[in-house]
């Protein structure tokens, strides 16, 4: 009987731990340039192995929402940062010359238009674990972002004029927490 009971609450504890763990935290904070900066805690992880360098090595394909409130004007974006496990002055490789971001949501496209993120913000709006080399903005929509977070499957490509540059696959899925984006 007690070990029904210790399994029934190992179980119960499990659940309610894997369902804290899903969750993410949101950030909120006022720039210095008088802005409102609005994001998730941590971007979405999304890669694609080099096995031309190494077995191990791969590019990573940081996404994560922001919202930039300008005295009650709100824009929404989709940062994009790349980093890689590989030396980028070693191999002297180019930064992407991506001018689109194709999310393939579900097998449906979502195509949004890329710019550099050139911003007056203090910081970039996310961290991550990999030194980023270069960083990306797409301008979107709060539903295009919840379109996102409903999703059962993302792949990331970055399109340059001239065809596909990369394509990348989901790491992690935390893109689900974006059904809370954006902070109320």
């Amino acid at each position: 009987m007690m070990r029904c009971f210790r399994i029934g609450l190992f179980t119960a504890l499990a659940v309610l731990m894997q369902g804290c763990a899903a969750e993410m935290e949101r950030s909120s904070r006022l720039d210095s340039s008088g802005l409102t900066v609005a994001t998730e805690s941590n971007a979405v992880v999304f890669a694609n192995p080099v096995r031309t360098f190494a077995a191990g090595a791969r590019d990573y394909a940081y996404l994560g929402p922001v919202e930039i409130n300008r005295m009650g004007e709100r824009q929404y974006y989709l940062w994009v940062g790349l980093a890689s496990t590989i030396d980028q002055d070693y191999v002297q490789r180019e930064p992407p010359k991506a001018d689109t971001l194709a999310l393939i949501v579900n097998g449906e496209p979502m195509m949004l238009p890329l710019t550099a993120w050139e911003t007056d913000l203090d910081l970039p709006p996310y961290e991550s674990p990999a030194p980023v080399y270069a960083t990306f903005s797409a301008a979107t929509t709060v539903d295009q972002i919840h379109r996102i977070a409903d999703a059962e499957f993302v792949e990331l490509y970055l399109i340059a004029g001239d065809g596909l540059d990369a394509r990348y696959l989901p790491w992690d899925r935390l893109w689900t927490a974006w059904r809370e984006f954006p902070p109320q």
